[in-house]
């Protein structure tokens, strides 16, 4: 049953100046909204963007005998299930293509559009390869902290610090689509960030929502408003920073609260389904959520959405590999992320006012080992791959180079941190080429303010210049 409309809103939400039928708004100034995707706890990056000929060595020394049973067959292999060719020397995780012409498909549904190989194909997605943090640790927490953070001597995220450096207003929308934000929003100086758990409740008391009565979550909620509202305008001696900081995130609440009021339909199907999903839908709804709020004209539009994605991808026992009929969990999670990336990508670009307007960076805070564990899984490594995934314009004007690899692909002949790949690429030097190409932003800001030190001068050719 829908919810009736809230009347926990007290000041009204922004409107657009050109008017309620304004065209949608891209982010201003010309800038590309960028979409962060952190895929939490350590995805097998080996499995996805499989090495099937870099090297006679790396296929059938080390590949092969080091994940007897969890390697990926080759495309020019006999199995059922494989690999599919990307360039002549990687190939694609069958899931990462559900959908393509000729690609074997279990369990398939409306949703199957190809994945990241129709992206590939369609020149809107690059990989980078062998990518990681010079700040690398055995540790979730630690490294996950640290890229958010943009090196582990950094204060704040690197998100928060990038629109400090572009001179964004401190209540410049951004957003994670989640119980909480990432911390690579986290701001020492006043930006705000809103978390946007779920739509349909969204607001105070949402985690109350699926058992109170209407009636009663909202006379909770009129009541803490009233409250905040009275301490956000005492003046005196009250903080003007706490002042303006709590009348910033009220302002953008009612202009959330009353976009969500409104269904969204989205023009793609994004995957929600738990038959193909281990994260009872949270990527495919978060994904919607960035896409409903991007393409809905607001005064105050949205620049960045980072987004947690979670499930399962600590894959220390019992990975699998192709078999949806037995262990389908590295299937599943493959599933998930690559079909709702499409879908995302397909939504946005319905819209003719965000074709080019976007970018999507996907990242993990650190692949597997080369070799499998004896229970049947792969333990933290070090380097992975990148994702980084764009759009054209009508005129065909590209936001990425996509359909290509980018990197320094450093052989699986000796293993690097942890018994990982080796990292020969810093993850930071992808990003900083995007914010330079399509976010606009000087070198001097990146390495004085987004990424302090990181001596930025020219990326691999990931992102095309506007």
């Amino acid at each position: 049953m829908a919810r009736a409309k809230s009347q926990a809103r007290v000041t009204a939400p922004a409107a657009n100046p050109n008017g309620p039928n304004a065209p949608e708004q891209p982010p201003p100034n010309n800038r590309d909204l960028l979409v962060l995707v952190f895929v939490r706890g350590g995805l097998d990056g080996l499995n996805v963007c499989v090495p099937h000929n870099t090297s006679d060595a790396d296929r059938g020394r080390y590949y092969n005998q080091l994940r007897p049973t969890l390697n990926i067959p080759a495309p020019n292999s006999s199995a059922t299930r494989k690999a599919i060719d990307l360039d002549g020397r990687f190939g694609l995780h069958p899931d990462a293509a559900r959908g393509a012409q000729g690609v074997n498909v279990p369990n398939a549904g409306a949703f199957d559009t190809g994945g990241l190989y129709q992206l590939f194909r369609n020149g809107d997605l690059a990989i980078v390869n062998a990518c990681g943090s010079p700040d690398i640790t055995g540790s979730h927490f630690d490294t996950e902290l640290y890229v958010d953070f943009g090196g582990k001597s950094n204060q704040g995220g690197w998100v928060a610090r990038y629109l400090d450096a572009i001179g964004e207003a401190k209540d410049a929308l951004a957003i994670s689509p989640q119980a909480g934000t990432s911390p690579s929003l986290a701001s020492f100086n006043g930006r705000t960030a809103i978390a946007v758990p779920d739509t349909g409740q969204f607001g105070p008391q949402w985690r109350t929502a699926g058992w109170m009565p209407d009636a009663s979550r909202d006379a909770i909620v009129n009541a803490q408003r009233g409250i905040m509202q009275q301490m956000l305008s005492r003046g005196g001696n009250a903080p003007a920073f706490v002042e303006a900081l709590g009348r910033s995130a009220m302002t953008g609440y009612d202009m959330l609260h009353s976009m969500f009021e409104t269904a969204y339909t989205p023009a793609a199907p994004y995957l929600t389904a738990p038959t193909h999903t281990l994260d009872y839908g949270h990527f495919g709804n978060s994904l919607k959520t960035v896409a409903q709020i991007a393409k809905t004209s607001i005064a105050n539009p949205l620049r960045v959405a980072t987004v947690d994605v979670g499930g399962g991808y600590d894959t220390h026992d019992n990975e699998g590999a192709v078999d949806w009929n037995g262990n389908s969990r590295f299937p599943k999670l493959v599933t998930n992320l690559s079909t709702n990336l499409k879908a995302f990508y397909d939504d946005m670009n319905a819209s003719p006012e965000w074709r080019g307007r976007f970018v999507v960076v996907v990242l993990s805070e650190f692949g597997r080992v080369l070799y499998q564990n004896s229970s049947g899984g792969c333990d933290h490594g070090s380097g992975n791959i990148m994702l980084v995934l764009g759009n054209k314009t009508a005129a065909g004007a590209k936001s990425i180079n996509g359909g290509a690899i980018y990197g320094d692909w450093p052989g699986l002949a000796k293993m690097g941190f942890n018994d990982g790949l080796q990292i020969t690429n810093d993850y930071r030097r992808t990003i900083a080429e995007i914010l330079s190409k399509r976010m606009l932003v000087t070198n001097d800001q990146i390495n004085s303010t987004i990424f302090p030190g990181l001596g930025y001068s020219t990326g691999l050719g990931v992102a095309a210049a506007k």
